[in-house]
């Protein structure tokens, strides 16, 4: 069974679109306990609305497209996942700070930075700036070493 809702689509970054309220029977004390998923929550609920559930084992999730690259792990090139996004809320975590809103990011395949609050991804967005920046000025080395190397060949 898949966690992914493809019956009625929500957009990751559509912020008009109610959450949805659904409840569930906690397996451990059998109380019917109501859930606000977080909004724009891609996750179908259906199992965990019909069967008695473990309330650690309830999330919701959105996420935006993956992003590939053909990197080069073991003398040839595969696609690898990069920089993929989602935003998550456990609502019965036992971590305190898990149960508002946050953002994992995994960095290249089943590689993660997890649980980050606002300040958390802004320090993760400066750092990959910054990397950014400096891929830039690699760009514009590469662009004049190559012109530099091909006038010297042409002599």
């Amino acid at each position: 069974m898949s966690l992914l809702d493809t019956s009625t689509p929500v957009s990751a970054t559509s912020v008009t679109d109610a959450p949805r309220t659904w409840s569930f029977t906690d397996r451990t004390t059998g109380e019917l306990m109501s859930v606000t998923c977080l909004r724009g929550c891609q996750l179908n609920h259906d199992h965990e609305a019909a069967t008695p559930t473990d309330p650690d084992d309830i999330w919701c999730q959105s996420f935006r497209k993956n992003v590939t690259l053909p990197i080069n792990e073991n003398g040839a090139p595969e696609e690898f996942r990069v920089l993929s996004i989602t935003t998550n809320v456990l609502p019965f975590s036992k971590t305190l700070a898990y149960r508002l809103p946050h953002v994992s990011i995994e960095m290249i395949d089943d590689c993660w930075i997890e649980g980050l609050d606002p300040d958390g991804l802004e320090t993760v967005i400066n750092t990959l700036a910054e990397r950014l920046d400096s891929m830039r000025e690699a760009h514009a080395e590469l662009i004049r070493a190559r012109a530099e190397y091909r006038a010297r060949l042409a002599q």
